[in-house]
């Protein structure tokens, strides 16, 4: 929409999504996440400090390569709003996309669970590409990415709680109504990250285990306002299923979250 100056960008550890968790454990080894998640984050972007909000809707696969390494893919669609904003005398209007493809991998790794088996320390890195035009041929494009290494709490017979710092990013190309292209990125790469695992007990699917996984994540300028409610700040929701032991002979006692 405007030429912007480029300006510094952190380097994600892990990787260069949104939401990381969906389950935020690591599921044990032979097994398939599959789910389907909701994120809605604000960020500031360009020097101008923008606000924006990003909404996205994906299906997410993982599969267990070890008990404790894990690889997936996510697909489905996010759409953009970015407020307007003025430069000089002009003033630009509020970008409105629609919903337009987004796809992109995650990978998790964690160590075994120490004291009596209540405690773990995890890696978890995703990148996704996405792209949002409205019905001028206007877009905001992409891709936006995340890493965190934290620490993650068993509770027996609800699941799991996960926090650490986040390295968020945000690189991409933007297209306005007169057809001049610019690139834009995040101003706020550090966040706080939070991610709640509940696995509800149903007996009826005990060869399968529903999940529900909450994911919040925030900056040290997060904030409200009355355009953009959401400022460096996003929230997630994940529901899905981690399947049986796919292939192979459980050792030990059944897992149970």
């Amino acid at each position: 929409m405007f030429k912007i100056p480029s300006i510094l960008i952190f380097l994600a550890v892990n990787a260069v999504c949104s939401n990381l968790g969906n389950p935020a454990v690591s599921i044990p080894q032979a097994r398939l996440a599959i789910g389907a998640s909701y994120h809605a984050g604000g960020y500031t972007i360009t020097n101008l400090e923008i606000p924006s909000i990003f909404n996205r809707i994906h299906a997410r696969i993982e599969y267990s390569l070890l008990s404790n390494v894990s690889i997936g893919i996510d697909l489905g669609a996010t759409q953009i709003e970015v407020d307007n904003y003025a430069i000089s005398a002009d003033t630009f209007a509020i970008f409105h996309g629609k919903y337009g493809f987004s796809g992109g991998a995650h990978f998790k790794a964690s160590t075994p669970f120490i004291l009596n088996k209540t405690v773990a320390f995890i890696g978890i890195g995703s990148a996704t590409t996405f792209s949002s035009k409205n019905e001028s041929n206007a877009f905001y494009g992409g891709f936006d990415g995340a890493g965190t290494i934290g620490v993650q709490f068993h509770i027996p017979r609800f699941g799991y709680i996960s926090a650490g710092p986040m390295i968020y990013m945000i690189k991409g190309k933007n297209k306005s109504y007169d057809g001049i292209e610019s690139r834009y990125c995040n101003v706020n790469n550090i966040r706080g990250w939070l991610a709640i695992d509940f696995f509800p007990d149903m007996k009826e699917m005990s060869s399968n285990k529903p999940f529900i996984t909450l994911e919040i994540t925030a900056s040290p300028a997060a904030d409200l306002s009355k355009k953009i409610p959401l400022q460096e700040f996003s929230v997630s929701v994940c529901i899905g299923s981690v399947s049986k032991r796919l292939f192979g002979i459980e050792n030990g006692v059944e897992w149970k979250p």
